[in-house]
């Protein structure tokens, strides 16, 4: 879920060498990678959920929409997974009735011992988060981008899991196999759909 980018290429400039190949990024919050050195939290959905949530934080406690959202959306629809770690954190705030701004859930993370690298990388990501510019008012605008991005994402889950079934499985299994995965994708659908229709 990185925003797209314009990327001039080498004909546009004679003057750079041969353009060499992308190396593969790796979504381990362990570091501050290039990825994260590029990406732009406020171009990402999962970003501003998260910011959305933050800001949506009241006095009184966590309020009836934000609550609406935690019970719908999952760690596991995040596909960043720094951002998920973070959702966690804010989820389990709201759960209890408790401040879920930017200083609560990065006390939230302390208490929960994020020391050492991985959560330098984590605060890092959060400072992001926190200044990507989410309105509360339209964190579920936001949910349902990220709802949306990870019902999409799941049909490759899907198609890989569905190819090495094809060469791994007996015979007498593939289309049991391929039902489980029509009943998940029907639930991802129908939870989506849910989410949108109690607007």
């Amino acid at each position: 879920m990185t925003p797209l980018s314009a990327v001039p290429s080498p004909a546009d400039d004679p003057s750079r060498g041969p353009v060499r190949a992308l190396a593969s990024v790796d979504d381990d919050f362990t570091a501050v990678d290039d990825w994260s050195a590029a990406h732009q939290p406020s171009t990402d959905p999962e970003a501003l959920l998260l910011s959305a949530l933050m800001w949506s934080n009241h006095p009184d406690g966590p309020t009836a929409e934000t609550q609406r959202i935690v019970a719908t959306v999952t760690a596991a629809d995040f596909d960043t997974a720094a951002y998920a770690r973070l959702y966690e954190v804010i989820a389990a705030l709201v759960a209890a009735g408790e401040q879920h701004d930017p200083a609560s859930v990065t006390h939230a993370l302390a208490r929960a011992g994020s020391g050492g690298p991985a959560g330098d990388s984590l605060r890092h990501r959060l400072t992001g988060v926190a200044t990507a510019g989410g309105h509360a008012a339209a964190a579920a605008h936001y949910a349902d981008m990220v709802l949306a991005q990870a019902y999409r994402r799941s049909y490759r889950t899907v198609g890989e899991s569905i190819t090495q079934a094809a060469d791994e499985l007996p015979e007498e299994y593939l289309f049991e196999h391929m039902i489980e995965h029509g009943r998940a994708q029907r639930a991802l659908w129908n939870r989506l759909n849910a989410f949108r229709g109690a607007r």
